[in-house]
């Protein structure tokens, strides 16, 4: 199993705003939070009253380069500290999934990004190698720098909608 975890401090932010924004997100709010890099980002299936199993399209550019296109299935919904999906391509489960953690700070919030890629176990780690010809250094690099403007820019974004 690959783990790629970003951690970062933001300020003037609440976890409270983060989750409701990711927990039930719609494409016109999405794409004018960052333009050129947000597409889509909508729920195509409710799951429960907490989002729980909601199915989600997530379509963005990360980077210059990469383009990432697929649905997600919401695993974890714990208001307003964290939430996870499972990715799918193609209707087809992947072995990949996100976790968002969010804690409130005296002087804002505290972001943990977790990406895990792979699989467990002896034979599943046989796979990692080809794994990493898609996840490289460079796909993690700019996840990581991804990661380090998105959350700013979606403070600023919500305050401004205030």
């Amino acid at each position: 199993m690959i783990s790629h975890i970003v951690n970062l401090n933001v300020a003037n932010a609440k976890a409270e705003q983060f989750y409701d924004f990711m927990i039930n997100p719609n494409d016109e709010q999405y794409s004018k939070w960052w333009p050129k890099e947000h597409f889509q980002c909508h729920i195509t299936k409710r799951g429960d009253e907490n989002h729980l199993g909601d199915e989600v399209f997530f379509d963005e550019n990360i980077g210059e380069t990469r383009r990432l296109a697929f649905h997600a299935t919401v695993t974890k919904a714990e208001r307003p500290y964290a939430i996870a999906w499972s990715m799918k391509k193609a209707g087809i489960l992947l072995s990949a999934y996100l976790e968002l953690g969010l804690d409130d700070l005296s002087e804002g919030l505290a972001i943990r990004h977790e990406l895990k890629i792979g699989y467990g176990g002896i034979p599943g780690k046989m796979l990692d190698p080809f794994i990493r010809i898609y996840f490289n250094k460079s796909f993690q690099n700019a996840l990581e720098k991804h990661c380090l403007t998105e959350w700013p820019k979606l403070a600023l974004f919500l305050s401004s909608a205030e």
